[in-house]
């Protein structure tokens, strides 16, 4: 027997470390897997010298992983790869687009001391090969490091030395490795090292030798080919309590069993947010998803992620991300979507003489559309320009009737262009608009200056840390944990790890991006993580099971996300790019180690499983039918072997949104009739057709506009027909429409204009909306600017809806104050809605929860003869 390897495993994990074999071993270091585990083990209160792996990398692997070294190593690899002569440009350029991996594959095998010049001899593939060559030009980057790191492993004193630092003194020859069902390169590469210098080795972990579909890959994990010693010479305890685990390793191996006897019970939902609504502050909830649940569930309970955000996370982190992202170096551009605009403009960070941005956020919506086929800076920058004119054109009707910027009902009478979103918004407020983009980007070329093309890291920092002190944001503007953020990454910027070194502008704006984004601080292949709380709102990893299982309090415990396309794993990473066949010809024992995981990746899923099982508080499983693009997802086959009856729904898929009613101050109920009734008559339609829609238009704002391009065709084709009734031909008319709308295309132009030109239509127009006239207070205005209010005339429906909300225009007050006692009476804050046909005409249909669908619309009632999208003449 290899007395420097020894193999104890236990079936109860509630009475394991009772046991003699184990507790022989109460004062060695124990080396959990995972911070999970160790926390777990913490309750028991019986082992005191606890460590996680992640802590002893650390120790011998002095500063390798800090996310300062990954940041340098990243931005010397994108100048590598940006200046690499010789090589397949496909496959280089594959390399560009996956640094990161790339990355992380070199790290990994350097850190088991692999080198280029020792695997590149096995390489066969193209990939393998370049893969080799690049690895080899960053190899001295990581050799001081790693040498720090060999001499800790190669020297059997430091190596006893760390051990006895990490044991809180202890300097007991055995080290117990508990949980370690797979063994990551780097940890095999560690414990080989300690076996090599006499320190005994005991692995601890969880088996069942009656049931080897579950457990079999152990014997494989723990054998003498990954260097450690046989099955025959493990030390195997055993406990004859039944447990649920037990009995699923039973049904599993086709053996008969009684019915389970436990708490465990099975909740289907229909979707995401019945399964939402359903989460409890007092149970833990793991998943094999948790990356998606998480984010659905973050919108819901933000709270419970504060401790775990990033940068990104923040206003601060999209500020930076977003003036890093601009310069676009394949087109050689300065780029800018939409996306960046908002973000930017809402971060709280964009700020000059003129005032925050943040403060535009919903005027800067309102005109986005009107750049809808800009790309670059310079074209944006024009194209606001050109808005600001138009604006003007638009607005010079105001002018005629000396109309105030207070009399908004009157203004968008007189000049109904301000229907178009972009020509609702104030020319001030453009002009700020203006300014803030200046500033936005000049902060972009000039923290991205392409022209220098290459600085130092302390260089940009030194720039970045200038934006953040120029922003001024005093404290009270930023919540805590980002005020903190702020100080810790000025901290970062004041210390560059290298300060000399320069690099190309763009692989530091890249590199500066995957910082934001926390992908430099991936943990490789680590199943770890640093949070141990397992009550906290959140949905935990999987993996995290190994922990849990020790609690004491033994709170509820929730599997979600367990359908049967998330349940079992299928996957398992794999180094990019190198492949099975040359982990194979290396034959490594450390490198194995990706073999293995990559063969066993199912049954580390059933392992998991059974752990959970062991579990003696309340266990449920549940699972979302209809999750993303996918419909009618079934339960995972192992929950399906366990034979659990569901849980009556009681209403755990009904979520309904129920407002909390306002009190109504009768006395004021008069006073609201008396002002709804001084309103515009055309208001009181809009009031009949969906007291929501009322409330959206001329509560909450001054006025209804449009910007979807459907409802501005419609408003388009109102502005056809008025300037072909007033005599002015095609090609004039589409000379101005251009324009006023430069973001459409001449084709898409001139298709609402032909469709739009019938002799027929434009008689209507002159006939009944321009000759005909309508008054509000001393302002008389034509009927056709009520064509721009509801995007058509009066007479384009038989529904009994449509007509009866315009005739409310002519009829008796009696009948007026009836729609308006309903809408004074409400007790809601936000109206009713009435949902029909007309949502497809509605101006908030993107945002009201109650708007039907245009596929709910299509076929009842509505006018969907315009298969081109070039506007329906009405």
């Amino acid at each position: 027997m290899d007395k420097k390897v020894s193999v104890i495993t236990y079936d109860n994990p509630y009475t394991f470390y009772q046991m003699k074999e184990i507790s022989d071993y109460q004062s060695s270091i124990h080396v959990c897997a995972t911070t999970s585990l160790k926390y777990g083990l913490k309750n028991l209160k019986f082992f005191p010298h606890l460590i996680t792996m992640r802590e002893v990398i650390q120790k011998f692997y002095e500063g390798w992983n800090g996310i300062d070294v990954r940041f340098h190593q990243y931005a010397v690899l994108s100048d590598i790869l940006r200046y690499y002569q010789g090589a397949n440009p496909e496959v280089l350029l594959s390399f560009r687009r996956n640094k990161l991996n790339l990355l992380i594959t070199m790290r990994n095998l350097s850190e088991i001391f692999l080198t280029p010049e020792s695997v590149l001899p096995y390489c066969q593939t193209e990939e393998e090969k370049l893969f080799c060559r690049i690895w080899n030009d960053i190899q001295p980057l990581f050799e001081p490091y790693l040498k720090v790191a060999k001499n800790n492993l190669q020297s059997a004193e430091l190596t006893k030395q760390i051990l006895a630092e990490s044991g809180f003194g202890h300097s007991n020859r055995s080290v117990v490795l508990h949980g370690f069902y797979f063994i990551t390169p780097v940890q095999h590469y560690v414990f080989s090292k300690w076996k090599e210098h006499g320190i005994h080795l005991v692995f601890l972990n969880m088996y069942d030798g009656e049931n080897p579909s579950l457990f079999g890959f152990l014997e494989e994990n723990f054998s003498t080919a990954n260097g450690w010693i046989n099955r025959q010479q493990w030390t195997v305890t055993n406990d004859k309590d039944a447990s649920a685990a037990k009995q699923f390793a039973k049904v599993f191996e086709g053996k008969n069993y009684e019915p389970l006897q436990t708490e465990m019970e099975e909740v289907p939902y229909n979707y995401v947010i019945d399964f939402v609504q359903n989460i409890k502050k007092e149970t833990v909830y793991i998943s094999p998803n948790d990356e998606e649940l998480n984010k659905r569930l973050r919108d819901f309970h933000p709270e419970a992620y504060v401790t775990e955000r990033h940068f990104l996370s923040y206003p601060i982190g999209q500020y930076l991300l977003h003036l890093h992202s601009i310069w676009k170096e394949e087109t050689d551009e300065y780029v800018l979507t939409e996306k960046i605009l908002r973000e930017c403009f809402a971060s709280g960070w964009l700020q000059n003489e003129e005032g925050n941005a943040k403060d535009l956020t919903h005027q800067l919506d309102k005109i986005l559309p009107y750049f809808s086929d800009c790309r670059t800076d310079e074209a944006w920058f024009e194209r606001l320009n050109k808005l600001m004119l138009s604006k003007q054109a638009v607005s010079n009707t105001l002018k005629n009737f000396q109309i105030t910027k207070v009399d908004h009902f009157k203004a968008v009478r007189v000049s109904p262009g301000l229907r178009f979103s972009f020509f609702s918004v104030q020319m001030k407020d453009l002009k700020r608009i203006r300014s803030h983009f200046k500033k936005l980007i000049s902060d972009a070329r000039w923290l991205l200056n392409i022209k220098e093309e290459r600085v130092t890291i302390k260089e940009h920092f030194n720039k970045i840390q200038h934006l953040l002190d120029e922003a001024q944001l005093h404290r009270e503007n930023l919540s805590h944990e980002e005020y903190i953020l702020v100080k810790q990454l000025k901290e970062s910027l004041a210390n560059p790890i290298e300060e000399q070194s320069n690099f190309h502008i763009s692989d530091l704006a890249d590199a500066i991006i995957m910082f934001l984004k926390k992908g430099l601080d991936k943990n490789d292949l680590e199943l770890d993580e640093v949070d141990p709380t397992p009550v906290d709102l959140k949905i935990h990893r999987f993996e995290k099971a190994d922990g849990l299982i020790y609690h004491r309090t033994l709170p509820p415990l929730h599997l979600c996300g367990m359908d049967e396309r998330h349940f079992p794993v299928a996957t398992a990473p794999m180094p990019w790019p190198i492949s099975r066949e040359l982990l194979s010809r290396l034959d490594n024992p450390a490198a194995n180690m990706y073999l293995f995981r990559e063969k066993h990746r199912l049954s580390f899923s059933k392992y998991l499983f059974y752990l959970l099982l062991n579990y003696k508080g309340k266990i449920t499983f549940s699972w979302i039918r209809n999750f993303n693009d996918e419909e009618n997802l079934d339960k995972s086959i192992y929950i399906e072997l366990l034979g659990l009856n569901p849980v009556p729904d009681n209403n755990t898929n009904k979520y309904e949104y129920e407002p909390e009613p306002a009190n109504i101050d009768e006395e004021n109920i008069e006073e609201v009739m008396l002002k709804l009734e001084a309103l515009p008559r055309e208001e009181y339609v809009e009031m009949r057709l969906c007291p929501r829609r009322f409330y959206y238009s001329t509560v909450s704002d001054y006025f209804s506009s449009y910007s979807s391009l459907f409802h501005m065709q419609f408003l388009i084709g109102n502005l056809v027909k008025i300037y072909g009734a007033m005599g002015r031909d095609k090609e004039e008319i589409v000379d101005l429409l251009h324009n006023l709308f430069p973001f459409l295309s001449n084709i898409r132009l001139r298709a609402i204009v032909d469709n739009n030109m019938n002799e027929n239509l434009l008689q209507s127009t002159l006939r009944f909306g321009l000759r005909k006239h309508l008054k509000f207070d001393e302002i008389e205005y034509p009927v056709s600017s009520m064509y721009f209010h509801f995007l058509t005339h009066r007479g384009a429906f038989e529904s009994e809806q449509w007509k009866s909300s315009f005739d409310l225009m002519s009829q008796g007050r009696s009948k007026r104050r009836e729609v308006f006692s309903r809408v004074a009476n409400s007790k809601l804050p936000l109206l009713d809605a009435t949902p029909s046909v007309f949502c497809k005409l509605c101006p908030h249909s993107s945002y009201c929860e109650d708007a039907y669908y245009p596929v709910e619309i299509k076929g009842k009632g509505f006018d969907d003869r315009d298969e081109t999208g070039t506007g329906t003449a009405l």
